[in-house]
């Protein structure tokens, strides 16, 4: 049975954009549910979702032009007329964009995001720290630059400092040497570089320039919401990243959750939400300050995060909430992921050598012991491609080179 028969006969359908791990963990979020297929729009084919049986790829190398990406769409439509369509962004300028071109869409489109305005107050970092000000939610020191300013004074703290640019939309355009998903500078003439590279590049607007807050990858932490559109909280789950991807593209992305509940950061985290009025999923990241003991909110990411699946992996499937609200319109009830359970890319060994806490790396093994160990990427049972497999295999353990070249600082 091909691919576009299987569509047309469910009952709804997934279009995601992107292709990356966070592509394949809510497809199979999705089919795990509900066992339908998926579509996958994406600039290029990626061994996460290639040769995959829960996916659908279609190729469009322009789609970060709104444009190409609606006209993509339109197509979709004509071929699946009559059948529910989701739309899920897996970046920050995909939701920016479906946002912008909602209302262009028919009836037949489900787009599970909050509007644009209220959109712009939680993703921008300069509205969304003025937020956490305003809300007393902790949050690290900052300085903002306007559009193509350079930086004329001393910083108000010391280094390093993190760098990075407030719309996704316009810095996925650009094509450079040199980009990264995020900048780190240790002194006054990197930052100066980092900046004059960026404006060079055709970045023209707003830059934050923001306080490193110590701490290896485990101080780092994730927190997803999801709030209906009743605008009530319905999900709440918390975790801490044991381990970071280090390389220039991917910096940042937690490769390894313990996931386990944190009563307070919810509470603050709902502030922010519930004062914008924001609905749909809210992923935060945090980091821990040893200095005061506080979790501080570094932003707000309009989706699902790319490690969605530590949400499934706890028991609370992220893709249900989506169709129970949109689609079936049902009664969500508020849950929080209380179970303890490990996600994890990563091989064991790696993440286990990169843990320095003894306590830590004691609970570690015992989830293992225990069997609460998931990766979303093994879902042998039904994607046995052996092309597959074999990708899955070696890019499992070539996180070992990864690591021998970009280790944690």
């Amino acid at each position: 049975m091909n691919k576009e028969y299987r569509l047309s006969k469910q009952q709804f359908i997934p279009i995601i954009l992107g292709a990356s791990i966070g592509v394949y963990s809510t497809a199979r979020s999705f089919h795990e549910a509900y066992g339908v297929l998926s579509i996958s729009i994406c600039r290029y084919l990626t061994g996460q979702i290639n040769y995959s049986n829960i996916i659908m790829p279609i190729v469009e190398s322009k789609m970060e032009d709104e444009d190409v990406l609606f006209e993509c769409l339109q197509k979709i439509a004509k071929t699946y007329p009559d059948t529910p369509k989701m739309i899920i962004g897996s970046d920050e300028w995909h939701v920016e964009m479906i946002v912008n071109f909602k209302d262009k869409l028919d009836t037949s489109w489900i787009v599970p995001y909050t509007d644009p305005e209220r959109l712009q107050k939680v993703i921008n970092k300069t509205n969304f720290y003025n937020l956490c000000d305003e809300l007393n939610v902790d949050y690290p020191r900052y300085i903002s630059l306007g559009n193509n300013q350079l930086l004329e004074s001393e910083l108000p703290f010391s280094f390093p400092v993190v760098v990075k640019p407030t719309s996704r939309v316009l810095y996925e355009s650009l094509k450079f040497t040199g980009k990264m998903k995020v900048f780190t500078a240790h002194d006054r003439q990197e930052l100066d570089e980092i900046i004059t590279l960026l404006r060079n590049a055709g970045y023209y607007e707003d830059l934050v320039i923001q306080e490193y807050v110590p701490g290896d990858d485990t101080a780092m932490h994730i927190l997803t919401l999801y709030i209906a559109q009743d605008g009530q909280t319905k999900l709440a789950a918390f975790g801490q990243t044991l381990l970071e991807d280090h390389t220039p593209g991917g910096i940042g992305n937690p490769l390894a959750i313990r996931t386990f509940h944190n009563d307070e950061v919810v509470k603050q985290a709902e502030q922010i939400v519930k004062h914008v009025g924001y609905v749909g999923f809210a992923n935060f990241d945090l980091k821990y300050d040893e200095r005061d003991g506080k979790y501080k909110f570094f932003e707000l990411n309009p989706r699902l995060g790319r490690s969605n699946y530590y949400i499934t992996a706890a028991g609370h499937n992220p893709t249900g909430y989506y169709v129970r609200d949109y689609l079936t319109h049902e009664n969500l009830s508020y849950s929080v992921a209380e179970k303890e359970v490990l996600y994890s890319v990563v091989p064991k060994k790696l993440l286990l050598h990169y843990i320095k806490d003894k306590h830590l790396k004691d609970r570690i093994k015992k989830l293992y012991r225990d069997g609460l160990v998931k990766n979303p990427m093994y879902y042998f049972s039904v994607d046995k491609n052996i092309k597959r497999l074999f990708y899955i295999v070696a890019s499992t353990f070539n996180y070992y080179r990864k690591f021998k070249k970009y280790p944690p600082l």
